[in-house]
């Protein structure tokens, strides 16, 4: 049922299978001169059948009250009719025709009015532009007139000329035009009377006598037209104020001086004397030549019949000079570079690329193959830019994804060069997955012009890239940028440092950028110094006063001492100057108090020396110095460490036997120097007492594991005695006992090894060849570590 009512739709007129959207002439609800000299309603709209390509509809509606007393259903009907038969490329382009009981649908190329569009490029418009709009019409009017034996009779500035999206002027107005051999109805005779200012601008033989003098020389009437067409072109300067039904007379001083003549001889009001349009072009032609944009255009017509080579030629050397002038722009009327060339440039760019497997791999093909794409991609996005969102996506960007991927460096500083332009067409996921990862290569190129075109592009597209690029991949290359040959790369990779501060992880951010700021206070190049404290200056507020102090202004410092530059110097004076104000402000902040320089210190003999033994008086041991107080409790003396001075504290360490963990710590840490030490042996004993050096067996070393070993010096005594020596050092710090008798000690020399060789671990082995022998010698330490330390 839906499918039928769709189908009745279509055959009554409620709807047609193409979109309409919004409308750009209407001759009923609309107040321009457009709107009200038109028979048609025109929409935009597009082709759901080709991708939503788009087009414009004029539409006619046969039941129109208004349009059958006018009687423009004749009129509508013969632009209809005439249209389909007439096929050339000055005139309008036809996509369908759909006719019922209620409508007439042309369905065209996309289209605005003329008037229209020189309104809106009004103060753009140049008189290349204007002669090459005049150019199309004439000789689209030449076609009519010579090939189709016909008459236009309608050439006009309101509702005969549109302008394509290539920016071509395209004729249309058919609505009277005739067939003069074979047109039964004549409507130039019987219907001008009732279209939409026809009777502007009439020549003296038409207005005096009515449209039957046409018959006289019909085609002298369309170039009586056209001049009046010309004149309106080339005189009006502001096309918002067009008044088509201004008659007081024409100005032919307004007209160019290379046209004025030929102006005059198209609307002498002697037939005889008047030219047609043909004669015109023929007088015009050297004038038109000159004009670029009617060489140029001719050149891309030539250009499909042309093969590889010749293609090549003309995007090498004759589009370069079309494009060499600062105000290329200018001349080029909106949408001939991007609707016209850019077609056939994407078309010559994928036939090259799809032929790289076809083609010999010789080095003069690949060179010119690469030099061919690099042009080609070059005036690619050059116009690509100026397409809209849809039509750039469809057209463009998979040329830009294909051509970061391709290793050809002129290729590569195309699309760098233009990556300004294109990067508002990028979203973030392509850039982060299409495009920066090919980027970042360019920073291991060898030439420095890729490297130095690749970083300032990062700076282009650092907004789109992720947070984790920036951290996993970027600052790696850049850490390598900064120590580039090119002291600008360098410059420029720091100020990306400082512009990506923002993306790098919290933990790292300070560290990284601290490093990179001091690595650049240490350049050689003046500049990077300079960007250097710029940085240091506009990342202050990121600092803590603890890197601040530790790392910064240390870094800051070796600036004041700058022998380059003295413009370094005095920027470091005035950034090292705001660092140590912000840290100063800080140190006025803190509390104006003093903390007891003894607490520390008490705190540690309160943990590690708290119980003495009990048989120790303290009291007695220390004398105590002056403003040094005893707090007793029963029969016990108890020291109050909380009153000790630094000089108390000293003889306390120095005279008093201390237990608990703090001896036992003590005694750990000293080494036991009277043992022979063996390389597997380990003392796991807290303490050594001299008892345990003596034994009264024999005077032979025991077998220690390590083999049999070689005799001792008979006169082993004063190794001993020295090793004695420092034992007895190292106990008056701790036990301040009497020192041990002589008798004592020349016993353990004969011993001093015995219980230590006991010691046996791991698998029998070969001792040493030789025997360890210690030749110490000891000075006399009067005062060991006496009281005045």
């Amino acid at each position: 049922m839906n499918f039928l009512t769709k189908t009745l739709n279509s055959l009554t007129g409620n709807s047609i299978p193409y979109t309409l959207k919004d409308k750009i002439v209407d001759p009923v609800g609309g107040n321009g001169v457009v709107d009200q000299n038109s028979i048609w309603t025109i929409y935009n709209g597009s082709n759901p059948k080709t991708d939503n390509s788009p087009v414009s509809i004029f539409e006619f509606n046969l039941t129109d009250a208004r349009n059958l007393q006018s009687g423009y259903d004749s009129l509508a009907r013969n632009a209809f009719k005439k249209l389909k038969l007439i096929r050339f490329p000055g005139v309008i382009s036809t996509v369908e025709f759909i006719e019922n009981d209620n409508y007439l649908y042309i369905i065209t190329e996309p289209i605005v009015p003329l008037l229209t569009y020189l309104t809106q490029i009004n103060q753009d418009i140049t008189q290349d532009v204007r002669l090459y709009g005049l150019y199309n019409i004439a000789q689209s009017l030449k076609f009519i007139n010579q090939s189709c034996t016909s008459l236009h009779g309608n050439v006009n500035l309101l509702n005969s000329v549109y302008v394509n999206q290539q920016g071509d002027w395209k004729l249309f107005g058919f609505e009277v035009l005739t067939n003069l051999q074979s047109d039964p109805d004549q409507p130039i005779y019987r219907l001008s009377s009732r279209l939409p200012g026809f009777n502007y601008f009439l020549p003296s033989d038409v207005a005096d006598s009515g449209v039957e003098a046409i018959r006289s020389f019909p085609t002298k009437f369309d170039s009586y037209k056209f001049g009046i067409f010309l004149y309106h072109i080339l005189s009006t300067k502001d096309f918002n104020s067009f008044d088509p039904t201004y008659n007081e007379g024409i100005n032919e001083s307004s007209v160019i001086g290379k046209f004025r003549n030929s102006f005059k001889k198209l609307i002498n009001p002697k037939l005889g004397l008047r030219i047609t349009v043909e004669k015109f072009l023929e007088l015009e032609e050297s004038n038109f030549e000159q004009n670029k944009l009617i060489t140029f255009n001719k050149q891309l017509e030539e250009l499909k019949f042309q093969d590889d080579q010749q293609k090549f030629e003309f995007f090498k050397y004759e589009l370069g000079t079309l494009f060499s002038d600062q105000s290329e722009d200018y001349f080029f009327p909106p949408g001939i570079l991007d609707y016209k060339l850019l077609p056939e440039l994407i078309n010559q760019y994928n036939t090259i690329s799809r032929n790289k497997s076809t083609t010999p791999n010789e080095p003069s093909i690949i060179q010119q193959r690469q030099e061919s794409q690099s042009i080609l991609l070059n005036f690619i996005l050059k116009f690509g830019v100026k397409l809209p969102q849809d039509q750039f996506n469809k057209l463009i960007k998979p040329i830009i994804f294909e051509s970061f991927g391709l290793a050809d460096r002129s290729i590569r500083l195309a699309l760098l060069n233009h990556l300004p332009n294109f990067e508002q067409f990028l979203t973030e996921s392509e850039v982060q997955s299409r495009i920066f990862v090919n980027l970042i290569n360019g920073f291991q190129d060898t030439n420095f012009m890729i490297r130095e075109t690749t970083l300032k592009s990062i700076t282009i597209i650092i907004d789109k890239v992720s947070v984790k690029q920036v951290n996993q991949e970027l600052l790696k290359v850049l850490a390598k940028s900064q120590m580039d040959p090119k002291p600008s790369i360098r410059v420029n990779t720091l100020i990306l440092i400082i512009k990506i501060s923002t993306k790098i992880y919290k933990t790292s951010k300070n560290s990284v950028i601290i490093t990179a700021l001091s690595k650049s206070l240490r350049d050689s190049f003046t500049p990077c110094k300079m960007t250097a404290l710029s940085g240091f200056e506009s990342l202050i507020g990121e600092f803590s006063l603890d890197e601040i102090c530790s790392k910064i202004l240390g870094q800051l410092a070796i600036s004041l001492m700058d022998k380059k530059s003295t413009k370094v110097r005095n920027e470091a004076r005035r950034i090292f100057k705001l660092y140590l104000d912000s840290v100063e402000t800080h140190s006025n902040s803190l509390p104006d108090i003093e903390e007891n320089e003894n607490d520390e210190e008490a705190e540690f003999f309160r943990k590690f020396a708290s119980t003495v033994p009990p048989s120790t008086n303290v009291a007695s041991t220390v004398d105590k110095p002056n403003g040094v107080t005893n707090s007793v409790d029963g029969s016990n003396d108890t020291v109050s460490f909380s009153s000790f001075g630094w000089g108390v504290v000293n003889r306390l360490v120095a005279n008093t036997e201390v237990g608990g963990q703090l001896n036992n710590d003590f005694n750990l840490s000293t080494p036991d120097l009277t043992r022979v030490v063996t390389p597997t042996e380990h003392i796991t004993k807290p303490s050594v007492q001299m008892d345990s050096w003596i034994d009264g067996g024999d005077d032979e070393f025991e077998d220690d594991g390590w083999g049999a070993v070689d005799e001792v010096e008979d006169d082993p005594v004063p190794v001993v005695k020295n090793t004695l020596k420092t034992l007895s050092l190292s106990e008056s710090v701790t036990n301040r006992k009497p020192a041990i008798k002589s008798n004592t000690i020349r016993t353990a020399t004969t011993t001093s090894t015995r219980k230590t060789s006991s010691l046996k671990l791991g698998s029998q082995s070969k001792k040493p060849a030789a025997p360890i022998k210690l030749n110490l010698q000891v000075e006399e330490d009067e005062n060991g570590w006496g009281d005045d330390w």
